[in-house]
């Protein structure tokens, strides 16, 4: 696993990647533009003619604005990991081709087409925002202990995301149900890259290429597991 994170990290300059990595950025950016214009427009209508004056002027001074901001970044912080993840998912196949090209040249898989790939992000997207979602009375409660939020997040989400990025290289060279059972059948591998993957999103700056990181640990493993399972027989 050290050996596949080290070349993952290694090869975030090779231009293909970057390109991705740019595009992805761009679109992620205007996702969560959008998103705060959203809460901005929402926060603006809401109505206060039957409330308090004290409370009216309170709001109007500034309490609104404030409401909208810290709206915007609880959404932000929650929503990054599945809609970086769901963004991600558009080029995951160059992605996953890049390493294959430049380390696994004998390895001949099939695209996933982009509907599938949608399909899979979407639903790695879903299931990281529920989770995220179900947690957050737990992620407020273990503020008080400092670092109890952080272990949570990596836990619950390194579940989520390591199987996601396994079964989508496994797509593209296995048939479909057992692309989707090889996580499972390699539940240690899929916790690895999920833990480490998480603990990117937990960092500032380093989160912007988690995803990226996760489908190239993953493409590393995946092959590694097969040459060695063929050695073996």
């Amino acid at each position: 696993m050290a050996a596949a994170f080290i070349l993952a990290f290694a090869q975030l300059w090779d231009p293909a990647i970057r390109r991705v990595l740019l595009r992805a950025l761009l679109l992620t950016l205007v996702l969560f533009a959008a998103l705060a214009w959203a809460v901005f427009r929402g926060i603006g209508l809401v109505e206060t003619a039957g409330w308090p004056a004290w409370l009216r002027d309170f709001w109007a001074a500034g309490a609104g604005d404030a409401a909208a901001i810290l709206l915007s970044m609880l959404l932000t912080w929650l929503g990054f990991t599945s809609i970086a993840t769901a963004v991600m998912a558009m080029w995951q196949d160059e992605i996953i081709v890049a390493v294959e090209r430049r380390y696994y040249p004998a390895a001949k898989g099939h695209a996933l087409g982009f509907g599938v790939e949608l399909a899979m992000g979407g639903r790695a997207a879903t299931r990281v925002a529920l989770i995220n979602a179900l947690l957050l009375p737990a992620y407020l409660l273990l503020l008080v202990t400092g670092i109890g939020p952080l272990i949570l997040f990596v836990v619950a989400n390194g579940w989520a995301l390591g199987r996601e990025y396994l079964e989508a290289v496994a797509a593209r060279h296995v048939a479909l149900g057992e692309s989707r059972a090889w996580p499972g059948q390699h539940k240690w591998d899929s916790w690895a890259i999920g833990l480490l993957t998480a603990g990117l999103f937990a960092v500032p700056f380093l989160n912007l290429v988690a995803p990226l990181m996760g489908a190239m640990m993953a493409t590393h493993i995946f092959h590694r597991e097969r040459e060695d399972a063929a050695r073996q027989t």
